[in-house]
């Protein structure tokens, strides 16, 4: 299996645009070649696992674990729409209290309060873990208000980034048979339309123009932004 960008398609792009200068191109991955996630998943939605990811695991070892493969770790991210991974793939301890000591002054610090579980003749009345001021009092309908204590829980600045990082352990998985079809999918997406400017090779190439050197060459001489 190929990594990520290998799917992407080839571009030649202009360079040797300055006075006097012969047009040359480079061949580079067009990485502006985007598709939407929903556009190669929605067929396949009943054919995914919830997970849960653990301590140290990656999404290359999530991917080598479960297809043999750690090269396909791009499409654990893909289907869970994680594009940063040092902000959207859950840290281990030790990273969460670095990283929590690192932007709160104070860890136990109270971040907010969330309601505790009201219940009224049996039923509930107020949910647990809804967020509400320093003040907040809960009042039944029969007239009985309690104390703020009774009403609502701090929850510390650790408590708070805990939470939000235990959210990002929750993912979902494609099982093994799916792979070959998403991979064919994103060939298919990412590739180019049948064009002129697409060679036997499936490289594209649009010709530059004097237009580009005069463009380029008149911003610099006014200061403006090369387009």
């Amino acid at each position: 299996m190929a990594a990520y960008f290998s799917y992407f398609p080839n571009v030649y792009v202009g360079e040797g645009l300055e006075i006097d200068d012969t047009f040359k191109y480079r061949l580079v991955k067009n990485i502006f070649r985007r598709v939407k996630t929903r556009e190669v998943l929605d067929k396949y939605v009943t054919s995914f696992e919830s997970y849960s990811i653990s301590d140290g695991e990656t999404p290359s070892s999530l991917a080598y674990g479960l297809y043999s493969d750690q090269y396909l770790d791009w499409i654990i991210l893909l289907v869970n729409n994680i594009t940063d991974v040092y902000t959207q793939w859950p840290k281990n301890q030790a990273e969460l209290q670095s990283y929590v000591a690192d932007i709160y002054d104070d860890p136990d610090a109270i971040h907010h309060y969330e309601t505790n579980e009201v219940l009224y003749n049996g039923v509930v009345f107020i949910k647990s873990g809804i967020q509400v001021n320093e003040n907040y009092t809960t009042t039944t309908p029969d007239g009985v208000t309690r104390t703020p204590e009774q009403s609502r829980y701090a929850v510390t600045n650790y408590e708070y980034e805990y939470y939000l990082n235990e959210q990002k352990r929750l993912i979902v998985l494609p099982q093994a048979g799916l792979v070959d079809l998403i991979e064919d999918e994103m060939k298919e997406l990412l590739s180019y339309t049948p064009h002129v400017e697409v060679d036997d090779y499936g490289n594209k190439k649009t010709n530059a123009s004097m237009s580009s050197r005069f463009i380029k060459n008149s911003a610099a001489s006014t200061g403006s932004a090369t387009i």
